[in-house]
């Protein structure tokens, strides 16, 4: 998913807000963080430490200097930036992070931006378990809550990538779909292609009846590469792939600017034979992919941070299985002869005086592959963390350069889009002082911006003739389409599914939009003022599909006490969508039609198969009597009579509030005998403090020869005037009594924050 997802999204331009950000010219502000097609100016991360690694804090824009191509440049734009790492929010009680039901753009991202790479073209299976461990390590412990990541694999898998997020838990589960597959070394293919080669010699000459068919053949592979490297084409194949995934995720991440970008890539490196001269027949196709991948990163100013998992290298699984193979050299034999010749059998990687020697090849291979991990991150400002079985030191450096830097901007001499590589060096003045920075970047190639946006715009208008076409505006279709949400437009957005057709659940949205924000026209000759919202949503799949989109136009005509209301208060609306089980990616998108103002807020979403255990509980929806102060123009037409007021996407209320829920029960026990099930509400507090607690029997049974309910709507109301300020966790649990089919207890969990 991720890797078409990059590739689809490349080209959008869409605004970012900056991270803490301390200036150090008060003529001369930040950089804006935004998302950019074209080099209109290049902008340069800058790390400055001195000689004993200490990062340097105290510099201005005159200590440094930028030259391109060798020439000086003006120094436009600067910076220091400095990335605070913001812990998890723990629930004390159940010292775990509960994940939140709510998400809004209210707050702008501040923090750093990972994309994991997992090679499992070239991690073998027996270190699958090691590269998991290890991404994990680094979401756990590394990760701060303010971070977000996207996991994609170099296989193209697209059940197993996440989409950007700061969900531990999402990656987790996108990591630990991870499966090596890396193809045998390429010294051991050949050792048993020369022993297969052997035996159908053996096997020839032994059926033979003419003594001259015992002789040796003439050979015209002498070396012996064309009969011992069928995996040749394969192998080419893998590498320019996994080289491919690099440069298309620099690529989509060109977009942007003023900001650092890491590029975790677990791997076990490229092995393919490039200095071979006789059978490497992709050779030329992998080390353009190299090159491509480099400059790729140097463009878009993207540091790749490679990581070996197969740390200090000893006696390898390789060595190993070929002592098992027996190879002659490692036993003391004489060099290998190729089969049906008397010529010796040649290196590929680097045998001992041109000829084959399968542990001089081995160790050779494992050089390659290794030297391709230090050649990517070097090339683009990165780590190798390679021969070493501890990545402490190399995870911390990989979040230290990504937390404190100096962002210098400037606008490049004019060159034409020829896609040349120019060399960037930034020098301080100020001696004895180390600068890391990017190399360079590559100028554009093909068509401008504003030529593939007229283009596009023309798409677009033929795809809106279409009967039912999608009629989002390209405003809001762009920001809908980034890789990250957008402020602006602020709001709120929770989602909560429940069980609805055999093959789709219906999720049930509250949206809260911010009404502070909003513009209006002059009143008119009533005293109305008015705008609209087009509001615009869907669901992204685990493929990179977008399902149920749909989109509405908001009216807001209101009269002058209404509208103090919604400034205060905001506007809300809840909407339904149809979605079937599985992993989603909501992406709402809300554009004020006056001013142009849009916003959009990605929320993460899992939807059950609501009939796979045989007692389960659907989304959790809240509302309290406060929240009856925001206007609702779109009430969701199922829950409206079940709760009293419509939901509410806040989880902050005050204290003395009436706090109302809903959610339904699904009882898929086939069983017709009658039971109980017990259906708790509890909110606990931090410490452990039960401050309030429910229970209620529901009887699921049949009356004569009726049939067993499957659904049950279930609210309940809570009083908060006795419950003090702070956070709490609100559990609804519902438990069949006694052993009915072994049915399961199912629980639903919200964070709600009691106020003064």
């Amino acid at each position: 998913m991720m890797k078409r997802s990059l590739i689809a999204l490349t080209l959008v331009a869409v605004a970012l807000q900056s991270p803490f950000v301390k200036a150090q010219d008060p003529q001369q502000g930040p950089p804006s963080i935004t998302f950019q097609v074209e080099v209109n100016y290049v902008d340069v991360d800058v790390m400055v430490t001195d000689e004993q690694g200490n990062f340097i804090s105290d510099l201005a824009r005159e200590d440094f200097e930028v030259f391109e191509d060798g020439k000086p440049q003006k120094v436009e734009m600067f910076s220091y930036v400095e990335i605070p790492i913001e812990r998890d929010q723990r629930f004390a009680l159940e010292d775990r992070p509960i994940p939140v039901d709510t998400h809004s753009n209210r707050q702008p991202f501040s923090g750093r931006l990972y994309v994991i790479v997992l090679d499992d073209l070239d991690v073998s299976a027996m270190r699958t378990a090691q590269v998991r461990k290890s991404a994990k390590e680094f979401v756990d412990r590394y990760m701060g809550a303010n971070d977000i990541a996207a996991v994609i694999h170099t296989s193209g898998r697209t059940d197993a990538a996440q989409e950007f997020t700061g969900n531990k838990q999402l990656l987790h589960a996108a990591i630990d779909k991870f499966v090596g597959r890396r193809m045998r070394s390429l010294t051991i293919e050949r050792l048993d292609a020369y022993y297969q080669r052997l035996s159908q010699l053996y096997n020839d000459q032994s059926t033979s009846s003419d003594e001259s068919n015992n002789q040796p053949p003439e050979s015209t592979d002498p070396g012996g590469h064309s009969r011992l490297e069928p995996t040749d084409f394969e192998r080419g194949y893998r590498a320019v792939g996994v080289l491919d995934t690099l440069r298309y995720t620099a690529e989509f991440l060109t977009s942007v600017r003023g900001r650092r970008k890491a590029v975790l890539f677990f791997s076990e490196g490229i092995d393919y034979p490039i200095t071979d001269s006789f059978g490497g027949h992709s050779a030329s196709d992998v080390i353009r992919a190299t090159q491509d991948a480099i400059t790729m990163a140097a463009r878009a100013n993207v540091n790749y941070y490679t990581i070996d998992p197969r740390g200090l290298v000893g006696m390898t699984n390789e060595f190993m299985e070929m002592q098992g193979g027996g190879s002659p050299e490692m036993a003391g034999a004489p060099a290998m002869r190729t089969p049906g010749t008397n010529a010796a059998m040649t290196g590929i990687l680097g045998g001992t005086n041109g000829v084959f020697n399968a542990q001089s090849e081995l160790m050779a291979e494992l050089m390659l592959s290794q030297g391709s991990l230090r050649e990517l991150a070097e090339q683009t400002g990165g780590i190798a963390s390679v021969n070493t079985n501890s990545l402490t030191t190399t995870f911390d450096r990989i979040v230290q350069a990504n937390s404190r830097y100096y962002v210098l901007g400037y606008y490049p001499p004019t060159h034409p889009r020829d896609g040349r590589f120019h060399k960037i060096e930034v020098r301080v003045k100020r001696p004895g002082l180390r600068v890391a920075a990017r190399r360079g970047y590559a100028s554009p190639r093909g068509r401008t911006a504003e030529e593939r946006k007229r283009d596009d715009e023309a798409r677009r208008a033929r795809e809106a003739r279409r009967p039912n076409a999608d009629k989002t505006s390209a405003e809001l279709r762009n920001v809908l389409t980034s890789p990250l949400q957008q402020g602006g437009l602020t709001f709120s957005v929770q989602a909560a599914p429940f069980k609805n057709t055999q093959k789709e659940a219906s999720v049930a949205l509250a949206i809260e939009i911010d009404g502070n924000r909003l513009p209006y026209s002059p009143p008119n000759e009533k005293g109305l003022v008015t705008n609209k919202i087009e509001l615009s949503l869907f669901g992204l799949n685990d493929g990179g599909k977008a399902l149920a989109g749909t989109r509405s136009e908001l009216d807001l005509t209101l009269r002058p006490e209404t509208r103090d209301r919604v400034n205060k208060y905001g506007v809300r609306v809840n909407p339904r969508i149809s979605l079937p089980p599985g992993r989603y990616q909501l992406r709402v998108g809300a554009r004020e039609m006056l001013g142009g103002l849009t916003g959009t807020v990605f929320y993460d979403l899992t939807v059950p198969d609501f009939r796979k255990e045989k007692l389960m509980l659907g989304g959790l929806l809240l509302t309290t009597a406060s929240s009856q102060e925001t206007p609702s123009i779109q009430p969701d037409p199922i829950v409206s009579k079940l709760l009293p007021a419509a939901a509410t996407s806040r989880r902050e209320f005050p204290r003395g509030d009436l706090l109302a829920l809903y959610t339904e029960i699904y009882d898929n026990i086939s069983a017709r005998q009658p039971r109980t099930i017990d259906v708790g509400v509890r909110l606990l507090s931090e410490d452990g403090k039960e401050v309030y607690a429910s229970r209620d029997e529901l009887t699921n049974g049949p009356k004569g020869t009726e049939k067993p309910w499957e659904i049950y709507g279930y609210a309940k109301q809570l009083q908060l005037k006795d419950v003090p300020p702070g956070r709490y966790m609100l559990r609804v649990e519902a438990q069949v009594r006694g052993n009915v089919e072994d049915a399961k207890p199912a629980v639903r969990e919200s964070l709600i924050t009691v106020v003064q």
